[in-house]
């Protein structure tokens, strides 16, 4: 068996249609096999990642040492040695989705950035 007949069987027996033919027959008219083959295949719902997704981000270094300063301001109030900088990042962003106020301020400086 070739590995293409193998998956062929592998997705009728997923299908739960193992006692159908593997290919149409070649006298079958092609959009009656396309109307068909798509009437016939499962409804797929689409996936939602569930994975992280790494961003990068250029900044200008005085920002970079405002971030990392305020990173070491909170880790002293809440008494921890170091708390990582993409923590903010992922707090703030967070803030964002939820804050319809923080929104039209970031909405209004990246429109004074993209004008400058």
């Amino acid at each position: 068996m070739s590995k293409a007949d193998e998956l062929r069987a592998r997705a009728q027996r997923a299908a739960g249609r193992a006692g159908s033919p593997a290919t149409p027959s070649a006298d079958e008219p092609r959009q009656e096999r396309t109307a068909s083959a798509s009437a016939s295949a499962p409804k797929r719902t689409p996936s939602v990642r569930a994975d992280p997704i790494r961003i990068t981000a250029d900044l200008p270094p005085q920002h970079y040492r405002e971030l990392i300063a305020y990173a070491a301001g909170i880790a002293s109030d809440f008494g921890r040695a170091k708390v990582a900088h993409v923590q903010v990042v992922r707090a703030l962003v967070a803030e964002l989705a939820e804050s319809d106020d923080l929104q039209r301020r970031i909405a209004t400086r990246v429109e004074q950035q993209l004008d400058s």
